[in-house]
């Protein structure tokens, strides 16, 4: 009989194509009800096998060195798109949100209002689900 402490049956994880990789942007849309928004660069609006949100016009350079720094320019641009996101997703549903940026297991910027946090803890548990209501993850960390 396997130990119920280590088997973690109240864990479920099932990323899809395109989930579950840095950078990405979490919306709170319910009582520990997350939704995962990947970002993805240049991949001229290929939502099939990327899906998110997508930054194109990004040098190879830019990628490469905010691999690894996450302060470089290209932060910035992502910093830029996400309040665009949360200004779009406000004027369609009518009524403000909640955001976060996660860019690393522990990068995380808050959008809230007109304010931007940046925090080391990371949105993680509950239940994770797509943009299309899949659920990809449960009480588990939102990355792979």
């Amino acid at each position: 009989m396997k130990n119920i402490e280590q088997s973690n049956w109240w864990e479920h994880n099932h990323f899809i194509n395109g989930y579950g990789k840095f950078p990405y942007v979490i919306l709170k849309v319910g009582c520990a009800l997350y939704m995962q928004i990947p970002i993805h660069f240049n991949k001229d609006g290929d939502f099939v096998n990327y899906p998110g949100t997508h930054v194109n016009g990004i040098s190879e350079i830019d990628l490469s060195t905010y691999n690894h720094d996450k302060l470089c320019s290209l932060h910035e641009k992502i910093i830029e798109h996400c309040q665009w996101m949360k200004n779009k997703i406000e004027t369609d549903r009518n009524r403000t949100i909640k955001m976060c940026l996660v860019e690393g297991p522990d990068i995380s910027y808050y959008f809230e209002g007109d304010t931007i946090e940046f925090s080391t803890s990371i949105p993680s548990g509950g239940n994770l689900i797509t943009q299309d209501y899949k659920v990809i993850g449960m009480n588990v960390k939102h990355y792979l």
